[in-house]
């Protein structure tokens, strides 16, 4: 097709002549012109990638159209240009076509290690790493016997990028830890900034209100520290006071000195993130930041050591005397701690989860079996006046019920849509600011830069990636997620307790009541009841957090892919109406962002309100049936008083049933109850 110009695609049997290819290239080099460095670098990164997959090497002086024509070849199509592949990509091309007609590949190393590390490596770091989106390795190493998954990931990389979304994803929803690896320089500007884009500081700031819910430590692991020590060893001279010191003492001194320098460099580039007049907010990242500096762990290492002193080579010995001293060991062991600590927790959760449903089981089956016992006894007259005043007592209890379950229905039914209007409201004034004065710091940016970032969604501005929606979207989130923590999740959790608490009070005033005017032999059944009740307190109070733990995913993960669309559609109205290109382009563009932060962020509002509510809604449902499904308490504790039940029950054989349940139950429950 002649009209290169038009982007059509070349159909597949395609083949072009010299003059074509003349044009095709001149037609290339003008579009080159026109476009911005980040495009160029971009061009740049995707011919190295099609060097490497070809030719096995990324710096390959390999013609484009040969790369060309040799991707076509791997892809089942005809070359265009005719080019003559050599005999060793030849064989590369036969394999991918095998790889690419594959959605996963599986190998074992088996009895050829050699082998199987050259094809690791061919995936990991050769020919093949273009094509893989993710490699799981298994590996006979005790630090990952014992429970941990090492995941090294992506990076957030810029805009339309799939790899920011495969590390979000897993640091905001699967990451218990984050290991940050920095050289001897530490920590810059660019390490909080990588915290906030890769979706770690923002789930900390979603569980601010509950920092135990949601758990994720930070570790820094320095490297390059043998390459310090070697420097500053070959500085040194021979002083007349005393000896040289050895390379390794230098480096031990190195550590030591590396793990306060570190923590007090993180301290200081967490210290600047800006202050919040918002009190949420400004709470939220007091917590985050607190949360950040308690898990941390510095661990200054170096693996070109520990190799050394593995191979024990005597033509290139160690400096350092034993693996501990590589920090490698040390790091082994914080990594087995974490996933030891985790399990626990799980352990716990799932045991905690397990006995509660033994005791209120048992504690039925005990309550069941005292109504049947006392069934047997003919109603004493203390009995049958009881049954009469008992009514007058209850009354006002009822009356005291109705109005606290009235009082938390119009709290979830009412109170909490409205809240949640509101909180998006001041999370959107918050977030206006948040994105103002982020657009402002881009306005030094290359114009062509500047036009990327609008085009694209995402470039570089030097090292920093600039992501437009990403970035407008995770300045709308943190302030949402620090107050809708606070002024919502707080408050479910806080109103369910308190009235789940006030259930169990009444019940048990109502059962100490019974305890002191009928007869003795009723204070077991009472006793029963008030465990029961207390229990089923405990239980809903775990069903306040885990609706607040629901409703913070939302906000976490859900809340972020509504309110990216109206950023994505400002822009692309911008594109598609040509004020990305001709004079005046960069004072457009920083037009445009002086409207992103005021009209983006007005957009998001809507449909987050949305998602909140709706989600909520959902929870909200999930609540009153769990309320419901609880039942009468009152009148419940009535009817034990009382005696009173299903005549259907009474049944001699469940009866001695009950009893050999008692007796093969667990100990620990079996003898729990009063």
């Amino acid at each position: 097709k002649k009209d290169y110009s038009t982007k059509d695609e070349i159909s597949d049997d395609m083949v072009l002549d010299d003059t074509d290819q003349a044009e095709a290239i001149a037609i290339a080099q003008n579009f080159d012109e026109e476009s911005d460095p980040n495009s160029q670098n971009q061009m740049k990164a995707y011919i190295k990638q099609a060097k490497l997959i070809i030719t096995g090497d990324q710096f390959s002086t390999k013609q484009d159209a040969y790369l060309v024509d040799a991707l076509r070849l791997a892809c089942g199509s005809k070359p265009c240009w005719q080019s003559s592949i050599d005999a060793e990509d030849l064989k590369r091309i036969e394999h991918l076509k095998k790889i690419l007609k594959l959605q996963n590949y599986t190998r074992e190393q088996k009895n050829d290690p050699r082998d199987f590390l050259d094809d690791l490596k061919n995936h990991a770091a050769g020919f093949l790493s273009p094509l893989i989106e993710s490699i799981e390795v298994g590996w006979p190493s005790k630090v990952l016997h014992s429970g941990v998954v090492l995941v090294d990931l992506p990076g957030v990389g810029i805009a339309q990028d799939s790899y920011r979304d495969v590390t979000q994803e897993y640091i905001q929803k699967k990451a218990r830890a984050l290991v940050l690896v920095v050289d001897r320089a530490g920590t810059t500007d660019s390490t909080v900034d990588l915290l906030r884009k890769s979706g770690y500081w923002n789930r900390l700031i979603c569980a601010a209100d509950d920092p135990s819910s949601d758990p994720c430590s930070l570790m820094i692991v320095v490297t390059k520290v043998d390459d310090v020590a070697n420097e500053d060893y070959g500085k040194l001279t021979v002083h007349a006071d005393g000896p040289k010191p050895k390379k390794r003492e230098i480096f031990i001194k190195l550590v030591e000195e590396l793990k306060p320098r570190m923590r007090s460099q993180i301290a200081e580039q967490l210290g600047k993130i800006g202050e919040s007049e918002n009190e949420s907010v400004q709470a939220a990242r007091k917590q985050a930041k607190e949360s950040i500096l308690e898990s941390l762990e510095v661990h200054p290492v170096s693996a070109p050591e520990l190799g050394k002193l593995l191979r024990d080579d005597e033509d290139n010995r160690a400096f350092l005397q034993n693996e501990e001293q590589t920090g490698i060991p040390s790091l082994r062991e914080s990594l087995a701690k974490l996933a030891a600590k985790e399990r626990i927790h799980r352990q716990e959760r799932i045991q905690e989860v397990y006995k509660r449903l033994a005791d209120n089981l048992l504690n039925e089956f005990f309550i069941i079996e005292s109504q049947w016992q006392a069934q047997k006894r003919v109603p004493t007259e203390a009995e049958k006046k009881l049954a009469a005043t008992l009514g007058e007592f209850l009354s006002p209890k009822q009356q005291e019920l109705l109005r606290r379950e009235g009082s938390f229905r119009n709290f979830l039914d009412d109170t909490i849509p409205t809240t949640i209007e509101k909180s998006v409201l001041e999370a959107r004034r918050e977030a206006e600011k948040d994105v103002r004065s982020y657009l402002q710091s881009l306005q030094n940016a290359h114009w062509a830069t500047l036009r990327a970032s609008v085009r694209r969604g995402g470039t570089f501005y030097g090292s920093r990636a600039i992501n437009l929606p990403e970035d407008i979207v995770s300045r709308f989130q943190e302030p949402m997620a620090a107050v809708w923590g606070d002024k919502l999740l707080k408050v479910i959790r806080s109103k369910t307790a308190e009235h789940s608490n006030d259930i169990a009070t009444i019940v048990e005033e109502i059962c100490i009541w019974a305890s002191e005017n009928s007869d003795p032999q009723n204070n077991a059944p009472m006793e029963y009841q008030k465990t029961r009740i207390a229990r089923h307190a405990e239980q809903m109070k775990q069903i306040g957090k885990e609706s607040a733990d629901k409703l913070r995913e939302i906000v976490k993960i859900r809340l972020m892919e509504v309110i990216r669309l109206p950023i994505k559609d400002k822009c692309e109205q911008f594109v598609r109406s040509g004020d990305d290109v001709g004079h005046g382009v960069k004072v457009r563009i920083m037009n445009l962002f002086n409207q992103l932060a005021e009209e983006a962020t007005e957009a998001a509002k809507q449909p987050a309100i949305d998602v909140l509510q709706g989600n909520f809604n959902t929870v909200r449902l999930e609540i009153h049936k769990a309320f419901k499904q609880w039942g009468n308490p009152i009148e419940d504790t009535k009817d034990l008083i009382i005696n009173r039940h299903d005549r259907q029950m009474r049944d001699e054989a469940l009866l001695a049933d009950l009893g050999d349940v008692r007796a093969k139950c667990p100990v620990p429950w079996a003898t729990s109850n009063p």
